[in-house]
């Protein structure tokens, strides 16, 4: 798969790994495209029951892409700012490593697009409504992690940025 990261002190610990897993707004997903061509695609997703978990059309490019992706990285930025006197990037980020997998079980389908409305629609009144309307033909995948990695700005930008 990969070797661990070579700056050991810029390791995030598996707490905020974790977080910026959670509370991501999107992440970008290598995908097998066309003609040997990579596909980088940024995707709304959300971490539920040890899984990543993305949705979108049962047709199109990107589903394609999904049905020939096995093995794949997800990528997300925590936070990003840059520090132009030292020219560097005060950043957190997470890269996660695993198997795509297509979500058939219905009752697995429904938690996770309930959990993912919990995120990113909240308060929504007729979420659940929408979510059953949808369940039959909304097309998902669950990214099985096998290896996560999270990072941040080396010390001296940590120190010299603004972010924490």
């Amino acid at each position: 798969m990969r070797k661990e990261l070579v700056r050991t002190k810029q390791t995030l610990s598996e707490e905020k790994t974790q977080e910026i897993l959670r509370d991501g707004v999107y992440g970008v997903l290598a995908l097998n495209g066309d003609d040997g061509y990579l596909y980088s695609v940024p995707l709304s997703y959300v971490l539920y029951d040890g899984g990543i978990y993305f949705h979108g059309s049962p047709r199109g490019y990107k589903h394609d892409c999904f049905a020939r992706t096995k093995k794949t990285s997800f990528s997300v930025v925590g936070q990003s700012e840059v520090v132009p006197k030292l020219r560097a990037n005060n950043y957190k980020s997470v890269t996660v490593w695993g198997t795509l997998k297509p979500v058939t079980d219905l009752n697995e389908k429904l938690e996770a697009l309930l959990a993912m409305a919990d995120k990113y629609s909240k308060g929504v009144e007729d979420n659940e409504e929408e979510i059953q309307h949808s369940l039959q033909y909304v097309f998902m995948m669950k990214l099985v992690p096998e290896c996560i990695t999270g990072k941040e700005a080396d010390e001296e930008v940590r120190r010299t940025g603004k972010l924490g």
